[in-house]
């Protein structure tokens, strides 16, 4: 299989990966039910946490990240010249963002999905583990001191570019990350009119187990 061929069988296979949302098959094939009905209408682990509780959360949250490492290592295994940090990290960003797109624009959902930050978490600590190391660290900080989840999120993306210069990532890498973290902070922008409105929702304290 010639370069490009690799290259487009890594895009499809991640994106296709990425489009196998934790949160719509748990609530479909097993709740009979649409997470996207419910709650913030979102196809992400808060929702089904709000929605179906904390035993849902888990098996979402472990699918979701599962398939962001999975997307990578198959960039890397079909293009291992293209390594991680090495100089032309084509291949594995190129998985990374797919999934990430996959997850947010399923093709099996109608293109309607979640905002795909647990995968992206996923996929940068697969990538790059000292930028999303301190990137996670900004959220956790932030959640600690305000529950807004989304505050964290928004922050700890917002980060990755810079982290990624300072890191002496290559331009393409940074650009990728920015990437990343523009489309994410872009489907948080109702969460940004709640937060400047005072209305956004609180990570909850306590959560009785479904």
């Amino acid at each position: 299989m010639n370069e490009l061929w690799r290259i487009i069988v890594i895009a499809v296979s991640a994106y296709l990966i990425g489009s196998l949302n934790g949160s719509l098959l748990a609530s479909r094939a097993f709740l009979r039910d649409d997470i996207r009905k419910h709650g913030s209408g979102n196809a992400g682990a808060t929702n089904v946490l709000r929605t179906y509780g904390v035993k849902w959360t888990v098996i979402v949250s472990l699918w979701d990240v599962g398939k962001g490492v999975l997307a990578v290592w198959i960039g890397q295994w079909l293009l291992p010249e293209y390594g991680f940090w090495g100089a032309s990290p084509a291949a594995v960003l190129l998985a990374g963002f797919c999934v990430i797109a996959g997850h947010v624009f399923p093709v099996f959902f109608h293109f309607k999905g979640g905002k795909g930050v647990l995968t992206a978490c996923a996929v940068f600590f697969t990538l790059d583990w000292q930028v999303a190391s301190i990137a996670f660290g900004v959220f956790l900080l932030l959640l600690l001191l305000t529950r807004f989840l989304s505050l964290g999120s928004i922050a700890a993306v917002f980060t990755l570019p810079f982290l990624g210069l300072l890191f002496h990532r290559g331009w393409l890498t940074v650009a990728v990350y920015g990437a990343m973290g523009i489309l994410i902070i872009i489907l948080h922008r109702a969460n940004i009119k709640r937060l400047l409105n005072g209305t956004e929702n609180k990570f909850p304290r306590n959560k009785t187990p479904a």
